[in-house]
C-alpha cells in the first residue's frame, strides 16, 4: 500500500471512519496479508515514535520523578509494542469473530482483525501522544475511549451482528479483552518491561515522607474518606468509581448470589423447569430488545448533536455496562431463581445444539420438542 494512501486511511479511521469500514469490510484480504501490508508498518511507526518520545520526555513515575530510558530500553519498548499488539490483535480477533458467530453474525477472522485494527487507530495515536508531559494522559484516555465508541459502532458493519445483540458482543468482548491483556501482560509483557523502570520501582528507593508531610497526608486521607460518600458532579469520576467498585450492578448481583439450587445428579431437566425457563428467557429477550432500541435512539441523537461530549461517552459506557446484568435482573424481578435458571439454561443449550452428545442430552432434547422456533430466538 502506498504511503499516501495509507496516511489517508489513517485520517479516515479517526475523522470519518464509516466509509472506511464499508470499504475494508468488503475486502477479502487474508489477515496474514493484512498484517504484512498494513498492520506491521503502522504499528512499527507507532512503536518507534513512542520510544523516541519516551527518550525525550522520560517515564513519569509517582514519588520518583522522571526516568529517561536507555537506548536498550528504547529498543525493548519498540519491539514489545510490535509483538504485544500483533499477538493480542490476532487473539482478540479470533474471540470477536467467535462471539459474532454465536450471536448470529459472521465468524470471520479476517473481518474481525481488520475491524479491531481500524477502530484502534485513535488509541494508537493516543499511545504516541500519551508520553507528552502534563496533557499526554488526558489525550491518551480520550482517544482510548473514542476507540471503544468506534468498536461498538463497527461490530454490525464488519461482523454482521444483529443490532439487538450488539451490546452482548460488546460487553463480552470487553471482558475477554481485559482477561487477555492481564495474561499477556504477566507473561510476554514482563519480557519487554524496561529495566530502567524496574530499577527505579524498587521499594528501597522510595524514601519515607519528611517531617510534617505525614500529618498532611493523614489529613488528606481523612478528607478523602469524609467525601467518599458524596456523589461527584463529574460523570467521568462517577463512571471510574462505579466501575472500580462494581456499584453499577451490585444490588442485582447480591440478590442473585443468595439464590440456591442443587442440580440433580443425572443432569436431567423436568418439563416444569423447561417451561419456567422458556417463559423467563422470552421475557429477557423482549426486555433486551426494548433496552437496546432505547439506547440506540438515545445515543444516535447524542452523536448527531453539537454538544456531544466525553461525559456522554462515559455515561453511555455505564448504560451499556448495566446491560451485562439485565438478564439477571429480569429473572429476579419475575420471581426466578438465578442459580436454577443458569443451570437449566446450560442444559437447554447442550440439548439444543448437541442433542446426541449423551443419553442425558437426548432425554433433555425430547423435552424441547415443539419449542425450536422460540429456542432459536432466545439462545
Amino acid at each position: 500500500m502506498a504511503a499516501n494512501q495509507l496516511f489517508f486511511k489513517l485520517q479516515q479511521a479517526i475523522l470519518k471512519p464509516e466509509p472506511l469500514w464499508e470499504e475494508e469490510a468488503a475486502d477479502t484480504q487474508e489477515w496474514s496479508a493484512f498484517y504484512k501490508t498494513t498492520l506491521l508498518p503502522i504499528i512499527a511507526i507507532v512503536a518507534i515514535a513512542s520510544a523516541l518520545l519516551l527518550k525525550l520526555f522520560g517515564y513519569h513515575l509517582p514519588m520518583i520523578g522522571v526516568v529517561r530510558p536507555s537506548v536498550t530500553d528504547m529498543l525493548m519498548q519498540a519491539v514489545g509494542t510490535i509483538v504485544m499488539y500483533s499477538i493480542s490483535l490476532l487473539i482478540l480477533g479470533w474471540i470477536a469473530a467467535w462471539l459474532a458467530g454465536m450471536l448470529g453474525g459472521k465468524n470471520d477472522l479476517n473481518r474481525a482483525v481488520s475491524m479491531l485494527f481500524w477502530i484502534s487507530v485513535p488509541s494508537l495515536a493516543g499511545q504516541v501522544l500519551g508520553t507528552i508531559p502534563m496533557v499526554g494522559w488526558v489525550i491518551s484516555l480520550g482517544m482510548g475511549i473514542y476507540s471503544l465508541v468506534l468498536l461498538y459502532r463497527a461490530i454490525p458493519v464488519f461482523l454482521g451482528v444483529p443490532v439487538t445483540d450488539r451490546v452482548k458482543h460488546f460487553i463480552f468482548f470487553l471482558i475477554a479483552s481485559f482477561i487477555v491483556s492481564i495474561v499477556l501482560g504477566m507473561t510476554l509483557g514482563s519480557l519487554f518491561t524496561p529495566r530502567d523502570m524496574l530499577q527505579h520501582m524498587r521499594p528501597d528507593v522510595i524514601l519515607p515522607p519528611k517531617a510534617g508531610e505525614a500529618a498532611k497526608s493523614a489529613g488528606a486521607q481523612a478528607a478523602g474518606e469524609e467525601s467518599a460518600g458524596k456523589g461527584s458532579e463529574n460523570p467521568v469520576e462517577d463512571y471510574v468509581e462505579s466501575m472500580s467498585k462494581g456499584d453499577y450492578n451490585k444490588d442485582v448481583i447480591e440478590k442473585a448470589k443468595q439464590d440456591r439450587f442443587t442440580p440433580p445428579a443425572d443432569g436431567k431437566l423436568t418439563k416444569a423447569q423447561v417451561e419456567r425457563f422458556l417463559k423467563l428467557a422470552k421475557k429477557v429477550k423482549t426486555v433486551e430488545k426494548e433496552q437496546a432500541q432505547k439506547l440506540k435512539e438515545k445515543y444516535d441523537k447524542k452523536e448527531q448533536s453539537e454538544d456531544f461530549s466525553i461525559s456522554d461517552v462515559f455515561n453511555g459506557l455505564k448504560d451499556f455496562t448495566s446491560l451485562a446484568t439485565l438478564e439477571m435482573k429480569v429473572v429476579k424481578e419475575n420471581g426466578g431463581n438465578w442459580a436454577e435458571y443458569s443451570w437449566v439454561k446450560d442444559r437447554v443449550r447442550e440439548a439444543y445444539y448437541t442433542p446426541s452428545l449423551s443419553p442425558t442430552t437426548e432425554y433433555n432434547a425430547k423435552l424441547l420438542k415443539g419449542d425450536e422456533a422460540l429456542l432459536k430466538e432466545i439462545l
